[in-house]
């Protein structure tokens, strides 16, 4: 029997541009754990951890956790059993300093392939997409009003179809917010785009398609 390879994938992409869902379709079919740096950050101070720790208190003042304590947390990840065959990176890394720096990790030269796949959605289509977005602040369930629309409403206000409580428009997802994410992204994120293309191993799927069909492309790349 064939070993099987190890897949390092990394998701890149505006905000709203689907990343973190194609992440977990992928993640579910490859049986590959998805790792994102909020989630393990999250863990690494709900265990306690001295990383954790660390990352806390920076977290605490409102800062930017360092690049140094999310790779040690990143590579203390990637040690457990569950990366044996690779990962699914979502949102990470996020500029320049921090892509090169892991494409140095060992973990990443020893896996036998690598793909970052970009998804692609203009600035309009992230704004329209994003804004229509609707939360349920009770049980986070999450609504958008162009294809997951709330089947109630009550006064005028979008009700939650699990538990009944009004919906809310989040901080992040407000305009205004989402053009100041743009921003960051152009600036900090986009330029990683060109790094992976020169490492040869990025690929890009337009993100103004349905899911299924995103997901279908991104299993064809994967499957070459």
């Amino acid at each position: 029997m064939t070993p099987r390879k190890s897949s390092v994938i990394i998701f890149l992409g505006p905000p709203g541009a689907g990343k973190g869902t194609q992440a977990k379709m992928v993640a579910k079919k490859l049986d590959l754990p998805h790792i994102s740096t909020g989630d393990i950050l999250r863990n690494a101070i709900n265990n306690g951890s001295d990383l954790g720790k660390e990352a806390q208190q920076f977290m605490d003042k409102g800062e930017l956790v360092p690049d140094n304590i999310i790779f040690a947390i990143t590579e203390e990840r990637l040690q457990q059993p569950d990366c044996t065959h690779g990962a699914i990176f979502d949102g990470f890394p996020r500029n320049i300093a921090q892509a090169k720096e892991f494409m140095n990790l060992d973990y990443i030269n020893k896996a036998d392939e690598s793909f970052a796949i970009l998804i692609d959605l203009a600035n309009d289509k992230v704004i329209e997409r994003i804004s229509n977005r609707r939360s349920c602040p009770n049980c986070n369930s999450v609504y958008n009003l162009i294809n997951k629309k709330p089947k109630k409403k009550v006064d005028g206000h979008y009700i939650c179809d699990n538990c009944g409580s009004e919906l809310v428009i989040r901080e992040d997802d407000k305009v205004e917010t989402i053009k100041n994410r743009l921003s960051v992204y152009e600036k900090s994120t986009a330029p990683i785009i060109n790094f992976f293309k020169n490492e040869s191993i990025l690929n890009t799927v337009d993100g103004a398609q349905s899911v299924e069909k995103i997901n279908s492309e991104i299993m064809h790349i994967l499957d070459k």
